[in-house]
């Protein structure tokens, strides 16, 4: 007979992916000042957001990103978890990566990849000491949901937003992304944390770079949009790499591949918005399906 494995206990749960998260799979949410895991197996979401928290506050990144991560995780050792699965960036990249394998190397730029990557490294150093098992998972560009959008948390959808008001609009032309809907990346997540081998790292994203000028023309070209957009050149200093997107041939060799393309998706961000709270998005019969595999 199987053995029925609790819900997976996260923290982080109220955020925008979290939440989005909780309302698609079974969860066990761990509060937001407890310390104590709910069950065996964790998925850990805690983090700041953007590379521009220092500016105000250089101690942010640092509380947030590492002080907070280790006392859960002392107290998940405490409590005998199993599995600790630690939802990262892609930006713990080298701004020289184009299309970055999780072999790659990591020497990021900023306060917040720069911390990103600390806690990957302390993860998987104190998980492997203690026994535990683990999984790092790297995150591309989140769009979708219902976050509205700032310059900071999210580009896109700031620029969108600013499109929808027929404002002008300024993009660095050299700029791509690996765009993933959060539909899908909450199912990657899943997928990993469900098959994913311990004790290794995972990419999640399309593995398709668009450029972000494209996505800001389709959008205009939706909302019928009188913005003009006005194309620059990055600063020579731009601290990110220009154009990326991820390899993820290791999340597809798991079985998983996107329901939402960026189309369907920026689409739906500029008209119904059917796909930016679960609720909606599972009125789809062909997404609801896919949730089951």
């Amino acid at each position: 007979m199987a053995v029925k494995k609790d819900p997976i206990s996260i923290y982080g749960g109220t955020g925008i992916l979290g939440s989005y998260y909780r309302q698609l799979f079974p969860t066990l949410l761990v509060p937001r000042e407890q310390l104590a895991p709910c069950s065996s197996e964790v998925l850990y979401l805690i983090s700041t957001t953007d590379n521009y928290t220092y500016k105000e506050d250089p101690l942010v990144d640092i509380e947030t990103n590492l002080v907070a991560l280790m006392k859960r995780l002392d107290l998940c050792r405490a409590y005998g978890i199993k599995t600790f699965n630690f939802v990262s960036s892609h930006f713990v990249y080298d701004p020289s990566h184009v299309r970055p394998d999780e072999t790659a190397s990591c020497e990021p730029n900023g306060f917040y990849s720069i911390t990103k990557r600390t806690a990957e490294k302390l993860v998987m150093e104190y998980c492997n000491t203690f026994g535990i098992d683990w999984r790092i998972l790297r995150v591309g560009n989140v769009y979708g949901g219902p976050d509205s959008g700032s310059t900071k948390r999210n580009a896109l959808h700031f620029l969108i937003n600013k499109v929808r008001k027929n404002e002008p609009v300024q993009i660095h032309r050299q700029i791509s992304r690996d765009f993933m809907h959060i539909f899908d990346v909450c199912g990657a997540i899943h997928t990993v944390c469900e098959h994913g081998h311990w004790n290794e790292i995972y990419n999640i994203g399309t593995g398709i770079e668009t450029p972000l000028a494209d996505c800001v023309q389709k959008a205009k070209e939706y909302l019928g949009s009188k913005s003009s957009i006005h194309l620059v050149d990055a600063p020579v200093d731009y601290p990110q790499a220009l154009r990326f997107s991820l390899d993820c041939s290791k999340l597809n060799f798991l079985g998983f591949t996107p329901s939402i393309s960026l189309e369907e998706g920026l689409q739906d961000l500029c008209s119904s918005q059917r796909l930016c709270t679960p609720d909606r998005t599972l009125t789809d019969k062909k997404l609801k399906q896919q949730l089951k595999h």
